[in-house]
């Protein structure tokens, strides 16, 4: 039987992006997949790692681990491949955002994540790509030839969109019980355009005072500058940062929502507007990167970042009830197409192809 290793460590110490990601692959390549057996690799105590213990752990920790337990294919969900190992390696990239965008983090991180990393792609048997954007933009930046990598969508866990009888308590948690928002979902960062966000919702605010804007993500690189647009425009009171935020009060905010706004300047693939869609959301979002591949005509797509532009098709998705019958069922229709088994099995065939090359 097959042994693959599978680099867990991110998704001990995060549930948001890419830890998300990681937890749900690793528990769905068993489910579909026994004609393997799927081995763990993660710290014990678990750590969040920066440089150079990031470095350590991809380059040394894991590739020593594989030989030990003596796997037939690595897996590695995120960050860098490892230079020197004897082992088989398949690498999944999520963006290359840190590269597009090396000012928005912090020094060593941008060399970490927007170079080295991409570097050592070289070294992989097998790259998977979790759009066809960013498998584009690996063959573009990085110069890989296509032919070496697969694309892999992310998916959406059917259980999670279920209407919950918690859902109550959570919104009342943030003072939102009984109130119409607008939300979005992610990390508080500058690729997400949130000051941007912020800006045209002071201007729907002034027509639509009885809503309120929920951004729902953990404080990231750069964050002060969408808390310094909230008070310049006097909008305290009507923009709730929930901070990060576990899974079951994600899918309560995106369920109660009026509709999510996702203005995103870059995303490797954009697993909130496929989310909301499955709750039955509609969902306003940019043009960009990968987010068409995810909405399609599901929702509303712009072009540009005109401000009045993002005011009408947000009032035209929260309170025009022709659209919303149409993009609601679009939305949910379309999400079905996107499952964690489908992405684990999809990725399951890869390994075994790898580990018989």
């Amino acid at each position: 039987m097959m042994r693959v290793g599978i680099d867990t460590q991110i998704a001990a110490v995060s549930r948001a992006g890419i830890g998300h990601f990681t937890a749900m692959v690793a528990r769905a390549l068993p489910q579909v997949d026994t004609d393997a057996t799927y081995i763990p690799f993660c710290p014990s105590p678990v750590k969040d790692f920066s440089m150079p213990q990031r470095w350590w752990w991809d380059q040394v920790t894991v590739p020593g681990l594989a030989r030990h337990e003596h796997v037939d294919v690595l897996l590695k969900p995120a960050f860098s491949c490892p230079m020197r190992s004897s082992v088989p390696t398949v690498v999944i990239v999520q963006d290359l955002a840190a590269r597009k965008f090396p000012r928005q983090v912090h020094r060593p991180s941008a060399w970490f994540y927007g170079r080295w990393l991409p570097w050592t792609l070289r070294f992989a048997t097998r790259i998977i790509a979790i759009s066809e954007y960013t498998a584009d933009e690996i063959t573009r930046e990085l110069g890989v030839a296509r032919e070496k990598i697969s694309v892999v969508t992310q998916g959406v866990a059917m259980d999670d969109v279920v209407p919950n009888p918690q859902d109550a308590g959570l919104l009342g948690s943030l003072g939102l019980a009984q109130k119409k928002f607008i939300l979005h979902v992610g990390t508080i960062e500058p690729r997400k355009n949130l000051a941007f966000l912020v800006r045209t919702f002071a201007k729907f605010h002034t027509k639509y005072p009885n809503y309120v804007l929920v951004l729902a993500g953990a404080d990231g690189w750069l964050s002060k500058d969408v808390h310094d647009v909230v008070a310049s425009r006097g909008l305290a009171d009507n923009v709730v940062f929930t901070g990060s935020i576990a899974e079951d009060l994600k899918f309560a905010l995106l369920r109660a929502a009026r509709v999510l706004a996702f203005p995103s300047l870059y995303e490797g693939f954009g697993r909130p507007p496929l989310e909301a869609m499955a709750c039955g959301t509609p969902v306003v979002a940019a043009c960009t990167s990968s987010v068409p591949e995810v909405v399609g005509d599901a929702g509303i797509l712009l072009t540009g970042y005109d401000e009045g532009e993002w005011v009408r098709s947000l009032e035209t998705a929260a309170e025009d009830d022709g659209t919303r019958a149409r993009l609601v069922p679009a939305g949910i229709a379309r999400s079905k197409g996107f499952t964690w088994e489908r992405a684990a099995q999809q990725i399951a065939d890869i390994l075994h192809s790898v580990a018989h090359e």
